[in-house]
């Protein structure tokens, strides 16, 4: 299949309209925040100076219309790439392109110090949440470069709130996504409903409220599954429900950090011994965005060796603005090329040998991953 053939397949990020980063601009412009080169949503009208902003994790387009909730009032956006949890937080909290904070997937490449940081917000196989702090003595905000939406307005003195699962909070991703040393954790739905309420109540600023348990489902049982989409319902119609009386006063705002494919089947990449030896490290960023770093011809190699694997090399990288605007240079963290399948496998490291096997996955440039809903509640 030739290039242009691949690339119909694939949804290229727009970071000038229309993406997640652009939405992230709005709501720094409607705080108050001036991040002087951002570009805000021309399509969102974001005016109370006060925000809820709830992430439905993994509750991408495809799932809202496949769990036959109604689609009027959803903008249809897409996601930062890779569409995965960790960039896609990063670039919403810190208004920045994935080519500027170079958090790039769920294994991370931090260049200044050479190491592959599996970050603790999706689902670990390997996870010390707080490598990095223990090898360079900084915290993620400093190694990274960025400073949350979150953390200018509280040292602006402005109160802000951030409401995560506890089995998180206490990471130094959640620090660095939020300005919050101690958010407040929940255990379930129900009491991180009441927690977002509470936090309302007290006139907070900016409110965050994170819920992992759509991606947590479509992972385990796929993305179509009954239990995938009656916890899209049931989650999508409470939040609804609960939040649009508080809409006088706060700009609320639903919306997800990418959708879903149905996984095909695995390539064990470890297992690739002619590949893994051209490399300079071992791949890293997610199993379906896959970032490797070589000085070899590893593009005519994998493309020799798969065939619905689209191979982007630096130059590719930029010209096509997969990580930032194009004819953005990306973040040192980033490779001399990055892999994405063109159907819906996924290409596995295993760092310690096991793979639990995803019924559901995300991270590459399909149409179900990369396009995600936004929803400017109203009363």
């Amino acid at each position: 299949m030739d290039v242009a053939s691949q690339e119909k397949k694939l949804l290229f990020p727009d970071y000038e309209k229309g993406n997640l980063y652009n939405l992230a601009a709005s709501i720094a412009e409607d705080l108050g925040i001036n991040r002087e080169d951002a570009i805000p949503s021309e399509s969102i009208n974001l005016d109370k100076g006060k925000v809820l902003l709830i992430l439905i994790d993994g509750f991408g387009y495809n799932i809202m219309k496949a769990a036959g909730i109604p689609t009027e009032g959803a903008e249809k956006f897409s996601t930062v790439f890779p569409s995965t949890t960790s960039t896609a937080l990063t670039s919403l909290n810190t208004v920045s392109t994935p080519a500027e904070h170079g958090v790039l997937g769920y294994t991370t490449y931090t260049k200044e110090y050479g190491i592959i940081q599996t970050l603790n917000y999706t689902l670990p196989e390997v996870s010390d949440p707080n490598l990095i702090k223990r090898i360079s003595g900084l915290d993620m905000s400093s190694m990274f470069g960025v400073k949350s939406i979150g953390r200018e307005l509280r040292d602006k003195g402005r109160r802000t709130e951030a409401i995560v699962p506890e089995s998180i909070s206490s990471s130094s991703m959640t620090k660095m996504l939020y300005g919050i040393s101690k958010p407040s954790e929940f255990k379930t739905f129900w009491d991180s409903v009441y927690l977002a309420k509470e936090a309302l109540e007290k006139d907070c600023t900016f409110v965050s409220l994170y819920l992992p348990f759509v991606d947590s489902l479509a992972h385990k049982y796929g993305p179509y599954a009954e239990p995938t989409m009656e916890a899209a319902r049931y989650i999508y119609n409470t939040v609804v429900s609960t939040f649009s009386s508080y809409s006088s006063k706060y700009d609320i705002v639903i919306t997800a950090d990418h959708g879903f494919i149905e996984v095909s089947k695995a390539v064990f990449l470890d297992q690739q011994k002619d590949v893994i030896g051209m490399l300079d490290s071992p791949p890293y960023g997610d199993a379906r965005a896959v970032f490797m770093k070589s000085h070899e011809d590893l593009k005519g190699k994998l493309v020799n060796k798969f065939n619905d694997f689209r191979i982007f090399d630096e130059d590719e990288i930029i010209s096509k603005g997969l990580l930032g605007l194009k004819g953005e240079k990306p973040s040192s963290n980033s490779s001399e090329f990055i892999g994405v399948p063109l159907d819906n496998s996924v290409y596995v490291y295993r760092y310690k040998g096991n793979y639990s096997g995803h019924k559901g996955h995300h991270g590459a440039l399909l149409q179900d991953e990369m396009e995600i809903p936004v929803i400017n509640l109203r009363e």
